[in-house]
């Protein structure tokens, strides 16, 4: 479809060309030459300090002069030697001074993270009484009667503790056990110090290495048999499997269950698990990699399960949420039992009261800092993360930096300055703040000191009451954070005259759609090679909120890629992410090169799509793919979603959206869906005949629940409002209201509500999709024969409907598709030169309009309908479309088109091939035939990394150059893009297979002469080099970078020609292949007319 008028042996389209054909409109011309506003933007990270103006000025520089619309600036640690600028410094804010205002002056946009590193919101201005908080406890058992004691102090972090309450209760026989038959613990590593593990303290470190093969282990030995019910381990390791097991006689030992693990910060997890009771004298926990401990204990008292993520310090979704458990009756807290002891305690942690006969377990509840940091940020720039439910204290984090870069940059920079950002959250849990309980009881009624022994894994009343108020806890903690975060960071923005974006979702107590609502833009992410999981929260938040612009940090990659990187290999990456809803590319990553005497220089370690203009491809290839994301995002920004389906996510917190898989069986193909919150359906959905429409126009035909079994009656009420307008309601039917506190008069509602809901004809329990499509009239809205793989996107405005898919195979492919419109023509648009055009190969049948469209691999297409097709006739007849291509003239009169031959091109000589970066005194050569540059026997040309211009002449006569026929040149095989200039014509460039173009409008009689620019990547030279010693004194782990780099000079090269920061690659590595390899054919085709 390279030109889609050109059709190949089977592949044929049929089709009226309408460009200069009508009076083009204001969307074709805006298709054609994209307005600024659509461009993709960067962020561009600045490396340990390492920034110059001289750099920054050359980055923006080459930014605008591809089409980069703007940049959003970080600062990012990656253990590399330090340059001159510190972060927040007076030098630092120079820094920023100057990229504001040459970004005012290049017409790009700027901003910043508001934090040194990536995540989230920290710094040294950060006291830990305005750090984010954690409830904390310890225990102690006692004897009823006259009660000394000194209460042992719970974790203390960052200097910070402050007690919240003390209760006592009577203790269980199981606590009583656990105090009674303590194991003695050992280890894989001997000089491991156990006492650690068991001091309910959470700022001991000790490690236990795993050595090549063997497993690491603790081993809990009883004095006699012991029945466990729980595990508690508190570790740094990421995705730990600690594996349970058990012995009678300590040497043969059966498993008994993987433990259940949660993340609980940047670099903390936690596993918590509990089970049906175990009985063995030896018990032991094996690790699958090296662990470094701060708590590791077994318990005969059965736990809450998962009690980290259940109050809100680790993220489990509540979709996910694992049963609470059932323990005996002896294991849970009667309420009434419950004493208040907070009062006796005296400062010194003493306390000093009289307790009623008996065994008492006493819980000493406090809080402290989290000690969570904003990462990875440099040694200037980092400190404690502010507390997330608390605005004073991200005010006082704004303040100290962001507001600080707008009122530098405002006056230099008034169009320029334009937003600031929270990107990752990856910060971990949090539950505490400043007047907590107050809050809480404000908000549900009651007072959640009652209930404090939940969050030391302990059941209050029954496991369905400690399930009703950890429900409360975490909506509550998640609300906190996205009023008091997230929503209170895009007010200050705004204040400022900039704008948000916000990831909204994270690992802590995040409700995605939630957070989205508070965005100015929504930001996604997607990698490169990773199933694409983490743009739909954002996507939905858009939609459902009216957002007209979603971002994604674009082409996130692992070190597999590094310098290979390039325009095609990561296209159908952008593809899918814009048929997911991403219409705004925002480039992960653009690094900084503080010294711009040196190449490929600074990366961001290992990590992202090597986005950078020191690329051989920047000025080439990369034009033209940011030509093609603008022609994309322009078209992706116009009128509004069009999905069948909305997806309640349910009340219970946190929260996220759903995928496609997520659904057994699954939704349909062939339809579209956003996931919405309660927000959405009880605020912004108005019911208009029989479907939910938003205040901007997008509509959906049928509600679909999805957890919602526990819910809220304002939710279910709502509901119920919308299956009484005749919207089709189909999914997970209610089963309980939601939380803690209902009245008697709530409770006999919400069943009545239930009743009346489920009573309804237009309401499906589970996801019987066929019925309900069949009975409800809903059709699929595209589809194609055969590949219910390939997804979509359509948008609409009021006489508009614009489809987007591409082929995501590597061959050529004919599609027959099937699209929900009738009563106009298909229209084609290419992104990949502009190209509009009418397909005259369709039909109108069934209320839908069928359209056979041609793609080569891996090319998309938008499929428009706009104009009407009174009067218009497709042709379908596939005996005619096998043997030729048809297209109606301007008068309408049907024309035939056939390739008339495919020939090699004859050169008048051997190609003259020039290397201008060779660092040879002779750079041009004579090729007698095409060769991959990494087979050549000259070193330089085998290694070599840049572009090389091909040059040669070739003739044609008067006989080949007649009336109608059209010239196709086809490059063969390239690595990894080529410009095209025919006598002096500049033609484009080529960067993606098959490395065609339609050349006839500059071809002449007789001699004409080609230039190909043939451009490939970094990688041979950067293994070219590693045949030689490193000169620069380059050293990863000193403190400062070297003099000369620091001072802007060339790298002291001598055998080498390149210098950067991150080696990917060996001498002995594979060479990438490169070059014009061919082979150059042109393909002719003849067109007639026949009535």
């Amino acid at each position: 479809m390279r030109k889609y008028i050109l059709l190949i042996s089977l592949s044929i389209i049929f089709c009226l060309v309408t460009s200069g054909q009508t009076e083009s409109t204001e969307l074709e011309q805006n298709f054609k030459n994209p307005p600024a506003s659509v461009k993709p933007r960067t962020w561009m990270h600045a490396i340990d300090g390492n920034m110059t103006k001289e750099g920054l000025t050359k980055d923006l520089e080459a930014m605008q002069r591809v089409g980069i619309g703007g940049v959003l600036l970080f600062n990012i640690d990656q253990k590399i030697p330090d340059g001159k600028i510190k972060y927040a410094s007076p030098e630092h804010h120079e820094m920023l001074k100057h990229a504001a205002a040459e970004c005012e002056r290049l017409g790009l946009s700027f901003g910043v993270h508001n934090c040194d590193g990536w995540s989230s919101s920290g710094g040294p201005w950060i006291s830990p009484e305005q750090s984010m908080k954690m409830v904390v406890w310890n225990e102690l058992q006692v004897k009823g009667g006259d009660i000394d004691v000194q209460l042992p102090q719970p974790t203390k972090r960052n200097d910070l503790y402050k007690d919240i309450a003390v209760l006592a209760y009577p203790a269980f026989a199981s606590e009583l056990d656990d105090l009674k038959n303590q194991p003695v613990i050992s280890s894989s590593n001997p000089q491991l110090k156990t006492e650690i593990l068991t001091d309910n303290q959470l700022d001991g470190r000790e490690v236990l290495s795993k050595k090549e093969k063997d497993l690491p282990w603790l081993m809990y030995a009883y004095p006699k048999a012991k029945t466990i019910r729980s595990v508690l381990i508190v570790c740094n390791q990421r995705d730990p499997i600690a594996t349970l097991q058990v012995s009678d006689n300590g040497i043969d030992f059966t498993d008994v269950r993987d433990l259940y693990t949660v993340r609980t910060g940047k670099r903390e997890w936690t596993i918590n698990d509990s089970f049906e009771p175990v009985t063995a004298k030896y018990f032991k926990i094996t690790f699958n990699q090296t662990m470094s401990f701060q708590e590791a204990k077994l318990s005969a008292t059965q736990s809450i399960h998962n009690v980290m993520g259940r109050i809100s310090m680790g993220r489990t979704e509540d979709v996910k949420m694992t049963p609470i458990g059932q323990p005996s009756a002896d294991m849970i807290i009667n309420p009434e039992q419950v004493l208040d002891l907070s009062e006796y305690l005296q400062a010194d942690g003493t306390l000093k009261t009289t307790l009623p006969e008996g065994d008492w377990t006493i819980l000493r509840f406090g809080y402290t800092s989290t000690g969570a940091y904003n990462n990875p940020a440099s040694d200037s720039g980092r400190g404690l993360e502010c507390d997330k439910f608390n605005r004073p204290a991200l005010k006082k984090h704004y303040d100290a930096f962001v507001k600080k870069v707008v009122e530098n940059t405002k006056a230099l920079a008034p169009n320029a300055m334009q937003y600031s950002e929270i990107d990752s959250y990856e910060m971990g849990g949090q539950n505490w703040t400043d007047d907590y309980e107050q809050l809480f009881k404000e908000k549900y009624g009651y007072d959640i000191i009652d209930f404090l022994p939940l969050y030391a894994g302990r059941f209050v009343e029954s496991p369905e009451v400690s399930n009703a108020v950890l429900w409360d806890v975490r909506q509550f903690n998640c609300d906190l954070m996205t009023e008091n975060y997230f929503g209170y960071f895009a007010e200050l923005c705004r204040e400022d005259g900039i704008q948000s974006y916000i990831e909204p979702y994270g690992f802590g107590p995040v409700n995605d759609l939630d957070v989205g609502a508070k965005a100015d833009i929504n930001m996604g992410e997607f990698w490169m090679g990773r199933e694409m999981t983490m743009v739909q929260s954002a996507v939905s938040a858009s939609h459902i909120y009216g957002k007209k612009v979603t971002s994604a940090e674009s082409f996130t990659s692992n070190p597999q890629i590094n310098w290979k990187g390039h325009p095609a290999l990561a296209k159908t990456s952008g593809d899918l992410a814009w048929v997911y809803g991403i219409n705004e590319f925002m480039f992960h990553r653009f690094t900084h090169q503080a010294n711009p005497n040196v190449a490929p220089g600074m990366t961001m370690g290992r990590w992202g799509f090597h986005f950078d203009r020191v690329q051989p491809w920047w000025d080439n290839a990369g034009t033209a793919w940011f030509s093609y994301m603008m022609r994309g995002q322009y078209l992706l920004r116009q009128g509004v979603p069009v999905s069948d389906f909305l997806v309640f996510v349910g009340d219970g917190s946190p929260n996220s959206v759903y995928l496609r898989k997520d659904f057994e069986p699954t939704i349909p193909a062939g339809t579209n869906f956003d996931c919405s919150n309660a927000d959405v359906l009880i605020n912004r959905v108005s019911l208009k005949n029989k479907t939910m429409v938003l205040p901007e126009g997008t509509t959906y035909k049928a509600l679909v629940l999805k957890n919602s079994k526990v819910l809220s009656l304002k939710s279910l009420q709502r509901i119920y409002e919308i299956a009484q307008a005749g919207v089709p309601v189909i999914g997970e039917m209610p089963q309980q209201a939601a939380g803690y506190l209902h009245t008697a008069e709530q409770k006999a509602l919400f069943a009545q509500t239930l009743a009346s809901l489920t009573a309804l004809p237009n309401v499906y329990a589970g996801f019987a999709w066929q019925q309900m499509m069949e009975q409800e009239s809903i059709s699929s809205d595209f589809s194609i024969k055969g590949r219910e793989d390939i997804p979509f996107i359509h948008r609409a405005d009021a006489n508009l409907d614009i489809y987007f898919f591409f082929n995501p195979d590597s061959s050529k492919q004919r599609f027959e598709c099937s699209f929900n419109v009738n009563g106009k023509i298909p229209e084609l648009w290419n992104p990949m030169n502009g190209e509009v055009v009418k397909t005259a190969q369709f039909i109108h049948e069934d209320g839908k309009t069928k359209v056979w469209i041609n793609l080569e691999g891996e090319e998309s297409v938008f499929v428009i309908f706009r104009s009407s097709s009174k009067g218009v006739s497709g042709v379908t007849n596939i005996d005619k479309i096998a043997k030729a291509s048809y297209s109606l003239t301007v008068n309408n009169k049907l024309q035939e088109e056939k390739e008339t031959e495919s020939i090699a091109l004859a050169f008048e000589n051997d190609w003259t091939v020039t290397f201008p970066s060779l660092r040879l005194e002779e750079k041009s050569f004579k090729f007698s035939e095409l060769i991959d540059w990494s087979k050549h026997d000259v070193e330089g040309i085998k290694y070599y990394s840049g572009t090389a211009i091909y040059e040669n002449e070739f003739k044609l006569s008067n006989k080949q150059l007649i009336n109608n026929q059209r010239f196709m040149l086809y490059l063969g095989k390239i690595s990894i893009a080529a410009k095209v200039v025919i006598n002096g014509t500049d033609l484009g460039v080529l960067w993606m297979p098959p490395f065609e173009l339609d050349i006839t409008e500059v071809l002449k009689k007789g001699k004409n002469t080609i230039s190909l620019e043939v451009t490939n990547q970094w990688t041979n030279r950067l293994i070219g080099d590693e045949q030689y010693p490193n000169e620069t004194n380059f050293d990863r782990n000193a403190e400062v970078m070297p003099y000369w780099f620091l001072n802007n000079e060339p790298a002291p090269l001598k055998q080498r020609s390149t210098f950067t920061i991150t080696n990917f690659y060996g001498r002995d590595k594979t060479l990438l292949p490169a070059g014009l390899i061919g082979p150059i054919t042109i393909k002719t085709t003849k067109k007639i007319i026949i009535k």
